[in-house]
């Protein structure tokens, strides 16, 4: 087992290298932490991306010079600790204190004494720094130069609400199978299990948490009667307008929410499930058997045809968010 920041700053590291999305490392290092530590590997990892264009803005004024490329580690531990510092109820010297170690487990002690400057420094001139970067509009956005610039210029009325919306945690929502449960009964269940929650506004399948859990400990969700799916996924289902027995291919299927959500409204479709990334395809299989729906689940490329059997879909579902900008809150590390 590692310390929930050494496997932090790993993480962290492997995404400023570009080594790939916080949605596939974090799930390959997770075992290798105490599952009572889980939760705030976590959110040290989600929360340093999503707060990184401030914490990069600080470390850049805290740092003589920028760190080399094979130091990306500890860039990693000092973003880590100052989101402690920050926007955690860690008291602060913990924080400081299991950070700096850090360095020793990394085998990097000349970093020991510059972790440990940088992070007390910030304590003693976080107002002057403040001063500072108050001109900053890529520092105060929260966002890269880049798309704070293209936002302000393509969306000046509504800029101020989409930065806004973009810098939130995300909202925590479930999706019933209704035709084995009703959502008033088991929003009631929840109440009585005292976990605050309430119905969705748009889609007539959710259930929006005051505070995320862990879906495991949720009722019915092992019984395979609830998902985790967003509500704007949700409303996909109704919207294909799906009859019986229907052909229908769900491209970029992984991890199967929305497959899952289609065999549900309508237990006879004919669906394929298609994904370009074989390792994403376990999730798919994993998810459609605790539903108790089947599908034809294929690794293929959407663009090619040498996955397809030449018969035509009734329906098409192409849901491929990863290009839009939409999803930053739930995927901050892009």
């Amino acid at each position: 087992m590692i310390s929930v920041r050494t496997a932090a700053a790993q993480v962290l590291a492997q995404i400023l290298r570009g080594q790939g999305p916080l949605s596939s490392l974090l799930p390959a290092i997770q075992h290798q932490v105490a599952e009572q530590d889980r939760p705030l590997l976590q959110e040290l990892c989600f929360g340093t991306c999503r707060y990184y264009p401030q914490l990069a803005a600080y470390v850049e004024c805290l740092v003589d010079k920028p760190l080399r490329a094979k130091d990306s580690d500890m860039q990693a531990l000092l973003l880590l600790g100052l989101y402690q510092l920050l926007h955690t109820r860690i008291p602060d010297h913990a924080a400081l204190g299991e950070t700096v170690e850090v360095t020793r487990v990394l085998k990097k002690p000349w970093a020991t004494k510059l972790v440990n400057g940088v992070l007390r420094q910030f304590q003693r001139d976080k107002s002057k720094l403040d001063d500072l970067l108050s001109q900053n509009a890529a520092f105060q956005a929260n966002h890269p130069a880049w798309l704070e610039g293209m936002l302000r210029k393509s969306w000046p009325d509504q800029f101020e609400s989409l930065i806004s919306a973009n810098n939130q945690h995300p909202p925590f929502t479930l999706r019933l199978n209704t035709r084995k449960v009703v959502r008033t009964d088991y929003l009631q269940q929840l109440a009585d299990a005292g976990i605050a929650a309430q119905a969705t506004q748009y889609s007539p399948y959710g259930i929006t948490l005051a505070q995320a859990c862990d879906p495991r400990k949720l009722p019915l969700f092992t019984e395979g009667l609830l998902s985790v799916q967003d509500e704007a996924a949700q409303l996909s289902g109704d919207l294909l307008q799906l009859g019986e027995g229907m052909k229908v291919l769900d491209a970029c299927a992984a991890p199967g929410g929305k497959t899952g959500h289609m065999l549900e409204l309508e237990p006879s479709l004919q669906v394929t499930a298609l994904d370009a990334e074989e390792h994403r395809l376990g999730r798919v299989h994993e998810n459609l058997a605790r539903l108790g729906v089947n599908a034809r689940i294929v690794c293929g490329d959407g663009t090619e045809r040498n996955w397809w059997d030449g018969e035509l879909y009734d329906r098409i579902l192409l849901d491929a968010p990863c290009s839009a900008t939409g999803i930053i809150r739930r995927h901050p590390d892009i």
